[in-house]
């Protein structure tokens, strides 16, 4: 499942071709093995981001608004194409396609897709589903206000692995940054909420949008202050592999509600007993 800084970066991308452009035609899938629908020429109003899903704003010819929402999920894409050119994947797969005079944009395998009615020249990130919490990217992001969301919205057992990766509480946190915040603040990942102060959770989120802004730029993605090559990250994906910091293998399992792979160090973040 991509991580908040990629739907962002997505987002900046397709921002210069879809800024006021003029579409040819507009089709989307409502569900999975319905056929295509058309809806026509558009113009496209603008393009945003929020947590993980993507928005574009759009206007039909009659000067009606309409939002297309797409939430990758671990295996949805978009795909840029020249007008003419084959596509790298069979059209039964897209779920989205979007013609310009020169070129195609097409969404394939989302895990969500949504066209609705879209109120108001702008749009309003209001409107998403209300499991879509505070974007981590937001400039006008209230810390203390996703604290307090954290605080009345989750159970004061629920381990902390599983508070990080709830897109209601706090948007843009995916699996790699759960594990990475967690060895950053030597938190286990089962720890429960209620364990961890107001103060340390607020710290906790701080650098969750801070690591979000800071790969927003084009390369890899790092959370080590200092990275060597091909060396970016300190857990994630280092199963069995020394710890960057006391040296002791590094730990995985399958945890959490969603039994997602989760990474730890066992000495950096010991388990507290009760």
């Amino acid at each position: 499942m991509p991580e908040g800084d990629t739907i962002h970066k997505l987002a900046r991308a397709l921002a210069p071709l879809l800024d006021a452009a003029a579409l040819e035609a507009v089709a989307t899938r409502p569900r999975r093995g319905a056929a295509l629908v058309e809806h026509g020429a558009m113009a496209a109003r603008g393009v945003s981001a929020r947590g993980k899903h993507l928005l574009l704003a759009l206007e039909d010819a009659a000067g009606r608004g309409w939002q297309l929402r797409t939430h990758l999920g671990m295996y949805g894409t978009w795909h840029q194409y020249a007008s003419g050119a084959v596509w790298h994947k069979p059209v039964q797969q897209a779920w989205a396609v979007l013609r310009l005079a020169d070129r195609v944009l097409v969404c394939f395998h989302p895990r969500e897709l949504a066209w609705q009615p879209r109120s108001g020249a702008s749009m309003d990130p209001e409107r998403l589903d209300a499991r879509v919490g505070p974007d981590l990217l937001d400039p006008e992001l209230d810390l203390a206000a996703v604290v307090r969301r954290v605080r009345a919205c989750t159970p004061a057992t629920r381990p902390l692995l599983d508070v990080l990766l709830d897109q209601s509480l706090a948007a843009g946190i995916g699996n790699i940054y759960k594990s990475e915040l967690l060895f950053l603040h030597g938190r286990h990942p089962l720890e429960p909420v209620a364990a961890i102060a107001d103060d340390a959770l607020l710290e906790l989120y701080r650098d969750a949008a801070r690591l979000l802004r800071r790969n927003l730029k084009p390369g890899p993605r790092i959370t080590r202050e200092r990275a060597e090559t091909d060396e970016y990250l300190y857990v994630y994906g280092r199963r069995g592999q020394p710890c960057r910091v006391c040296g002791t293998p590094v730990a995985r399992s399958l945890a959490g509600e969603h039994l997602r792979s989760t990474y730890w160090c066992p000495s950096c973040q010991p388990r507290q007993p009760g």
